[in-house]
């Protein structure tokens, strides 16, 4: 998604102007969105959701299982599911981060953005207007990546008990396979059921067991996807 993004200079940029899109075509061959906890029970209702095996530990959606192959873009580039990940409403934006730790500078993709033509300009007189598309995105992926960061810390007790089980998905029609998902974790509801009542009893307080029930109800939807992309 954000292979050709530069970061945004108020004296370089200074007279550049964006037109925002719906146009999703960026989106297809981005196959797996990291979610925020305030996420998880939206996207359940859509995706499968699993736990990475390396990485930032944060519930992931898939959607899709191949190469060019997200399932919910459509061949004119509309999104087709009734959620969309804030991974993906964040484009054309996304934080690049700076040499201090949790320092970030804002990066858009340069190829949305012109000194020509019409659009909205993302500086004026040098500097950030008030309410105006730069602004509106330091806003938006400051909060998600404050919700990114909380979500990894509610779910450090999930990688921590040790109930997590790695799985592959090999999608196949006949005898010819169409896509593998590999590197992922599922909660085993055995090993879940066996933890001891004050633990249940926290990640119910926490916030985790809704995660964790969304993540299981989620993977119904697996079928579901390979339907579509058959």
């Amino acid at each position: 998604m954000f292979e050709n993004a530069i970061a945004l200079d108020s004296k370089v940029h200074a007279k550049c102007k964006m037109v925002l899109s719906n146009d999703m075509t960026f989106a297809r061959n981005t196959l797996s969105a990291p979610l925020s906890a305030t996420e998880v029970v939206k996207a359940s209702r859509e995706f499968p959701i699993f736990f990475p095996t390396k990485g930032h530990f944060l519930p992931v959606a898939q959607m899709g299982y191949r190469k060019n192959g997200n399932l919910y873009v459509d061949e004119q580039g509309a999104w087709t599911a009734r959620y969309k990940p804030a991974h993906l409403r964040r484009f054309p934006f996304v934080l690049g981060a700076r040499g201090e730790a949790g320092q970030y500078v804002l990066m858009v993709e340069r190829s949305l953005i012109s000194e020509d033509g019409d659009g909205e300009p993302l500086f004026e007189n040098g500097g950030v207007p008030e309410g105006g598309i730069v602004e509106r995105a330091q806003a938006f992926l400051t909060d998600f990546q404050k919700e990114l960061t909380r979500t990894e810390a509610l779910l450090k007790p999930l990688r921590d008990a040790d109930i997590l089980v790695p799985r592959t998905y090999n999608i196949t029609q006949g005898e010819e396979t169409l896509g593998a998902v590999r590197d992922l974790q599922v909660v085993d509801a055995e090993k879940l059921a066996a933890l001891d009542d004050a633990t249940l009893a926290a990640w119910v307080r926490s916030g985790l067991m809704a995660i964790v029930m969304a993540h299981l109800h989620s993977l119904d939807n697996w079928n579901s996807q390979k339907n579509l992309g058959n």
